[in-house]
């Protein structure tokens, strides 16, 4: 769900900030411990230790593509080459899980929505979407409760880029 341009637009943002952003300029980054939070000093362990670190968070995206490439419905939203989306993921749900904000460093501010208007996503699209992720952490190791958790908090995330009717 990163595919998009480099870099462009505002947000007032600094990009190599660690500093927490307000929820209307991006999403909070998560950590294990009931609502999402933002990341920081005294908060708890970041979902992306308890899932494996950056070794895991890429084995999983490159997982969640495979199964992409493989969804006769979800495929022919993605760019024929899925390289970019793929290394794009991996920086974003790093960053997203609490891990270093190499995607913010290296894309820009996380712009969601505009960066996927050009894409047909519908609400059985996003579902689809969280269920293939969801998977690909279960099929890289995740418990059932870590893959279940990350999958709620991205369910919102993903229903956030709907923008057309499964009807059309």
């Amino acid at each position: 769900m990163t595919d998009g341009p480099d870099k462009s637009g505002s947000s007032g943002e600094n990009p190599g900030s660690r500093a927490p952003r307000p929820a209307a300029q991006g999403l909070p980054v998560l950590n294990s411990g009931g609502e999402p939070l933002l990341g920081g000093p005294g908060t708890r362990k970041p979902l992306f230790v308890e899932l494996g670190g950056r070794e895991n968070v890429e084995k999983v995206v490159d997982r969640f593509y495979d199964r992409i490439d493989d969804d006769l419905e979800l495929r022919p939203i993605f760019p024929a080459s899925m390289a970019v989306g793929r290394a794009r993921q991996k920086l974003f749900l790093e960053e997203w899980l609490g891990g270093e904000p190499r995607y913010t460093t290296d894309v820009g501010p996380w712009q969601l929505r505009r960066r996927h208007a050009p894409f047909r996503v519908t609400e059985e699209g996003a579902s689809r979407w969280i269920g293939h992720m969801e998977g690909a952490l279960l099929d890289c190791g995740a418990s059932a409760e870590l893959a279940s958790q990350i999958a709620s908090c991205l369910r919102p995330v993903a229903f956030r880029m709907v923008n057309a009717s499964d009807a059309d």
